[in-house]
């Protein structure tokens, strides 16, 4: 089991990559998105991948309207995107790639609960060292 995470809101710092949910058309205006591109350098326009000190991992596609876009990126999707952001994570082994999910039991913005985002995390293969989760994520026991 792990023994790393994060308590409380992802401070800015140097070795810190927040890691937040995007959408593929990088439009990063509401919740930790918004947050991403206020605080950590997210670049507007850039849905995938490490821009200033924040990562975007697509888990909502903006312009599907049906259901306010809830789960319009599969699941295995996501897991896709997941495993790139662990080998982003392997190719910076000096930073911290803090994952800004705290909830367990319900839906973010993308429509999956926080146990669904921990399964996919834990199907994406073996989680590298400096991904970093959130203490709520941690003490649900669902990690491997």
């Amino acid at each position: 089991m792990r023994k790393r995470f994060y308590e409380g809101n992802i401070v800015p710092d140097g070795n810190t990559i927040f890691v937040f949910g995007s959408n593929p058309e990088g439009r990063h205006g509401a919740g930790a998105a918004k947050i991403a591109r206020l605080q950590f350098g997210a670049q507007y326009g850039v849905g995938e991948g490490l821009t200033g000190n924040a990562y975007a991992l697509p888990t909502k596609d903006l312009r599907v309207t049906e259901n306010y876009g809830y789960r319009s990126i599969p699941k295995d999707k996501i897991i896709e995107s997941i495993k790139k952001l662990y080998q982003t994570a392997l190719e910076h082994p000096d930073k911290a790639f803090k994952i800004a999910y705290r909830n367990t039991d319900k839906p973010s913005l993308n429509g999956y609960t926080g146990f669904e985002m921990i399964d996919m995390f834990n199907e994406a293969g073996p989680i590298p060292e400096n991904i970093i989760f959130s203490k709520e994520w941690f003490d649900s026991g669902k990690l491997i």
